[in-house]
């Protein structure tokens, strides 16, 4: 699915920033940003996270695989 939000160019210069640091595309860090949120939350809530709890681990354990390598040349 798709999500458009506005944000300030302050913000965005941020993100962008952190994107990079992390050798990132502004797409796959911010979903991992919000993956990493809504973990949270359901945590404080006392309810089931296994499933974002497993895709945040199977996201930090693919990114850096040979297999996934293969996407950092068609940037």
């Amino acid at each position: 699915m798709r999500l458009s939000i506005e944000v300030g160019s302050d913000l965005h210069e941020k993100v962008k920033i952190a994107a990079t640091e992390r050798d990132m595309t502004v797409r796959d860090y911010v979903v991992g940003v919000l993956e990493a949120v809504m973990a949270e939350e359901a945590r404080a809530n006392g309810e089931d996270e296994d499933l974002t709890r497993l895709s945040l681990a199977a996201f930090a354990r693919d990114w850096d695989s040979e297999e996934d390598s293969i996407y950092d040349e068609l940037r």
